[in-house]
């Protein structure tokens, strides 16, 4: 292996090297021939475009046989990487050689040929990480590329005594980076490429993003008005190149796209808890949308009942600490609760009731527009007339509702699995009218949602219906018996004692006399 070659001071007349023995002239003409074989090499390189930190592919001539592949970086004669068809890749030692100064003879040792030339020019390697590999065709890829990669390439295969030669040259293709957009905004792009002896042709290739059809377009400057989140990704400008032989080459940058994500129209719900969702439609950091203009941005509530009043409820404070704050009033039917945030998730968590039906609004404030998303909250809620628990024999009135009168794209549908109460009734109404409860109709009723043949939500209700202890109106006889009853017994009682004490008056008015001269014998009063 050839470790350093360059030109070989023989002009010199004077010079100590044209004294020197016969076999050290003929390798001063070889080294001379290699020199000039390789200038022949490089006179028509083929152009090959890259971008910095992309990959390039160089690909090998298909040359049949067990072919030795030599890849050279440059006017280095060391091989940078190698396919031996015995000992397989072998990778070497790559070299950047730059001229220096003319110096006094200097000792060069050339390996291949083992033997010890005298040359009069001095030059320092300096040693560069590669980043070259070999594909399973033995073609050379560079990933990722670096600044000193552009430049030239050669590839040396040999077959016997036969050897195929092919040189490239690398040339930059560049994109300026683009700022974050908001949306609604206008996006440009642009494709620079270095002059080279050839003129590629250009396609921008926009990204791949759910629900958004985009056609390419054929020009190395571009304009998009009015972007959206179907802008928002990696751009991709290819290439298409060269005269014999077809090349591409793709240059990629990524556009981000300041959004808010599409959310629902309206939520139903009916569980504990209701998360209202608002995010941003890319993971852009807050420090990007800080230097965007972002000023602010809010969450505020419309009650369904009270479309002219609108609470606010949450603000956003930007800085290096992002968070909402609350706003809600005392009076305000709605309680959120302010936090950090950390990511690009701007939903808020409400505990569920029928005081948060309403339209809810999601904001964030810039210095040129404000990015808006709402959604509207509806509570599907199922009651009975009589509570949750009934007495047998009752009428019960279930109803299940989302507080106003449904569209008519919405079906409710009731469902009890363990009992019979549903029987004979119509399932698909909002209110359902039971004449007459038994113990056997309790359990669970579930009252769904359903818009299109889509389960929206769904309610349950826990009915318990119990067995009167006793018949009512029996209850009613027995108390009023007993009643009249007692109210006898007082009457009685009452007129008893009063005849008594009318008896007990008459006989205090009797007057009684005894006679002046009463006979001895004679006993008793006489009346006078």
């Amino acid at each position: 292996m050839l470790l350093v070659t360059h030109f070989l001071c023989l002009t010199d007349p004077l010079h100590p090297l044209w004294s020197c023995s016969e076999d050290r002239m003929m390798l001063c003409w070889i080294l001379i021939s290699l020199f000039v074989g390789f200038l022949k090499a490089q006179e028509n390189p083929e152009v090959i475009y890259a971008q910095v930190g992309g990959n390039v592919i160089l690909p090998r001539e298909n040359i049949k046989g067990d072919v030795y592949v030599n890849w050279y970086r440059g006017k280095d004669i060391n091989i940078t990487i190698s396919r031996n068809p015995q000992s397989g890749i072998q990778r070497g030692e790559m070299h950047v050689f730059k001229f220096m100064h003319f110096h006094s003879t200097v000792i060069i040792h050339v390996i291949m040929f083992n033997i010890t030339a005298h040359v009069c020019w001095s030059f320092v390697a300096k040693e560069m990480k590669t980043h070259a590999d070999l594909l399973p065709d033995f073609s050379l890829k560079i990933s990722p590329v670096q600044e000193s990669d552009f430049e030239i390439w050669r590839c040396e295969q040999h077959v016997l005594s036969s050897t195929y030669k092919k040189t490239y040259k690398l040339y930059h293709v560049t994109i300026p980076k683009v700022p974050a957009v908001i949306a609604g905004d206008s996006l440009s792009l642009e494709c620079k490429m270095d002059s080279s002896p050839v003129k590629p042709s250009v396609t921008w290739i926009p990204p791949e993003n759910s629900d958004c059809h985009q056609s390419n377009h054929s020009r190395e400057k571009i304009k998009v008005k009015d972007v959206s989140r179907c802008h928002s990704g990696v751009w991709t400008c290819m290439l298409e190149y060269g005269s014999k032989k077809k090349y591409y080459t793709n240059a990629t940058t990524t556009v981000s796209v300041i959004d808010l994500s599409a959310s629902p129209d309206t939520i139903y719900t009916s569980s504990s808890k209701v998360n209202i969702p608002c995010s941003l439609s890319s993971k852009i950091p807050w420090s990007i949308l800080n230097e965007t203009g972002l000023s602010g941005g809010s969450w505020s509530f419309t009650p369904l009942s009270d479309p002219k009043s609108t609470h606010s409820l949450l603000s956003l404070s930007v800085g290096s600490v992002v968070r909402w704050n609350k706003t809600q009033g005392k009076d305000s039917p709605v309680k959120a609760e302010g936090r950090e945030l950390k990511d690009h998730v701007l939903s808020i968590n409400l505990p569920v009731s029928e005081k948060i039906r309403g339209v809810y609004t999601c904001s964030l404030t810039f210095s040129t527009k404000t990015l808006s998303r709402k959604v509207q909250v509806e509570v599907l809620n199922v009651s009975s007339s009589g509570g949750s628990r009934v007495y047998e024999g009752q009428s019960v009135n279930l109803t299940c509702s989302l507080g106003h009168q449904l569209t008519s794209d919405l079906e409710v549908k009731w469902n009890c699995s363990s009992c019979s109460i549903f029987f004979g009734l119509n399932l698909h109404q909002s209110t359902l009218s039971i004449p007459e409860v038994k113990v056997e109709h309790s359990g669970k009723l579930t009252c769904e949602l359903w818009k299109k043949g889509e389960k929206l939500t769904s309610a349950v209700l826990s009915l318990k219906i119990e067995k009167a202890p006793v018949d009512i109106w029996l209850c009613v006889a027995i108390s009023s018996g007993v009643v009249v009853f007692i109210l006898l017994v007082v009457v009685t009682i009452i007129c008893i004692r009063r005849h008594r004490q009318m008896m007990m008056y008459r006989r205090r008015k009797i007057k009684y006399c005894c006679c002046k001269n009463p006979q001895q014998n004679q006993k008793g009063f006489y009346k006078t």
